[in-house]
């Protein structure tokens, strides 16, 4: 974009738009040949030979998708330069620095700047990047400008938190991306008790100081809180830091904060959502002998974090996901509350990367592919598990070469994703590298689980008949037995 439109406005986001109304003008068939080349762009390959697919793209077709992008793209570039002010702009808030003198405050700091992440999310006019990708690029990278570069950002937020007792010392400073200068500073020293007003004052400095644009309904909710407990608030924080742990021992701790927060604030939506998620980890990772309870507690508090706040994006995130698991399965239940989260924060990656997968698993996978292209364009530093859906949606379109470069970086980043190797398995399959699919199926076997086709079609969430067979096809072509 900066090679071919160096001196003019255009945003990752109206790219994103445009590619997905040309592949809905194009229909499913040819819109599929419209790939996304993970971290590179979009690629149209005419040239595929789809199993299932008959029809190709005539001259025509080609000539009127050429059309259809100049189009798009020149709406774009003859927008009047006084609309450039309210395009959407796009920032990133990096971990603020812990110097309360003991590592164990890093998840008060680090929760202030999600907390900010959350709020800046929810404002249309903003390209927000996720909190797992700023973050790890902080952790890379310490000039202002690389950690731009990387995140595709024009602006960064950066700040310190010192906690000492009841009192508070917190600084917040918004970064140019291109030369690496503060543009705005402010800093708080007072009680703990006024955190959420210095909290809401930043959100107001920014919004004002990059001339945000504001509905009627994204101000008003602009200085909302969760709470206005101090303890439940702290509670919620430890609470959240403990859950990503992903450890059965951390995940009990984390209901305990989560518990401890509602009984503070029994209104306290966010933590009846968090507590949700922790419930149904619980019942995913088998840490409970009694999953049936465990499920049930799980949908009481999601539903409660939607009856609290409506408006709040991850009470009906942590729903959708739980609705979305394969123990409960309600598919049309979880999309309808993965739209909402995405309606009410169109920046929730995680939001559209789970829709993705209940799209796929409702047999909708070239709906699922447009899904997490949304997703990728929003995320420059995706987590591993975004290429499971990526991965998925190209093997049930019959690309099995994207299928394989998803699943591959997939499995490079975590190599003991049983469902990854078997999908992959099934790819090599279908590719005819059959030397390739022996050697994944004795990994698959090193991990304790046998690599036959009824074994793994037993253990396999895939419930949209085509999809299921296309598996088992490519198991076979792979040579693994019955």
């Amino acid at each position: 974009m900066e090679r071919v439109w160096a001196d003019t406005h255009v945003t990752d986001d109206s790219l994103v738009q445009c590619i997905s109304e040309i592949r809905k003008a194009l229909g499913p068939e040819a819109g599929a040949l419209l790939r996304t080349v993970p971290k590179q762009g979009y690629r149209l390959d005419v040239s595929l030979a789809r199993p299932r697919r008959p029809s190709r793209l005539t001259t025509v077709q080609i000539a009127g998708l050429v059309i259809l992008a100049a189009l798009a793209l020149s709406a774009l570039l003859l927008t009047p330069r006084q609309q450039v002010a309210s395009e959407v702009q796009s920032i990133a808030v990096l971990p603020f620095q812990n110097l309360s003198g003991t590592a164990e405050q890093a998840y008060y700091s680090n929760g202030l700047a999600e907390e900010l992440i959350v709020n800046l999310s929810r404002i249309a006019d903003l390209r927000v990047v996720s909190r797992a990708a700023s973050f790890s690029v902080a952790q890379s990278a310490s000039d202002p400008r690389q950690v731009a570069r990387e995140l595709r950002v024009s602006y960064l937020v950066d700040g310190s938190v010192r906690r000492e007792g009841q009192t508070l010392r917190i600084t917040a400073a918004l970064i140019d991306g291109a030369n690496g200068e503060n543009i705005w500073a402010d800093s708080y020293a007072g009680a703990e008790a006024d955190v959420f007003d210095f909290h809401e004052t930043v959100l107001s400095e920014l919004v004002r100081v990059l001339s945000v644009r504001l509905s009627q309904q994204e101000r008003e909710r602009l200085g909302v809180r969760g709470t206005r407990d101090v303890d439940a608030f702290d509670n919620y924080l430890r609470g959240k830091e403990l859950a990503g742990f992903l450890t059965a021992s951390q995940n009990e701790q984390a209901e305990e904060a989560f518990a401890e927060a509602i009984r503070r604030d029994p209104d306290y939506a966010a933590a009846h959502a968090q507590l949700s998620i922790v419930l149904s980890m619980r019942a995913e990772y088998g840490w409970t002998s009694d999953v049936t309870n465990t499920l049930a507690r799980a949908v009481l508090h999601a539903e409660r974090a939607v009856a609290l706040s409506p408006d709040l994006p991850f009470a009906h995130f942590a729903l959708g996901r739980l609705l979305s698991r394969s123990f409960i399965a309600d598919l049309a239940g979880a999309s309808a509350a993965f739209e909402r989260a995405i309606e009410l924060d169109p920046n929730y990656t995680d939001a559209y990367a789970f829709y993705a997968i209940v799209q796929v698993a409702d047999g909708r996978a070239e709906d699922g592919l447009n899904t997490m292209a949304e997703a990728f364009a929003r995320n420059p530093v995706p987590p591993y598990w975004y290429y499971m859906p990526l991965g998925l949606a190209n093997f049930y379109l019959g690309d099995y070469e994207a299928a394989e470069a998803a699943l591959t970086e997939l499995l490079q980043r975590n190599p003991r994703l049983q469902n990854a190797l078997r999908i992959l398995i099934a790819t090599y399959g279908h590719m005819g590298r059959l030397d390739d699919a022996e050697w994944l199926a004795m990994e698959y076997e090193a991990l304790g689980v046998p690599a036959t086709i009824t074994d793994i079609m037993q253990v396999i969430n895939i419930e949209h008949p085509p999809y299921r067979e296309a598996v088992i096809d490519g198991l076979r072509l792979a040579g693994l037995p019955e």
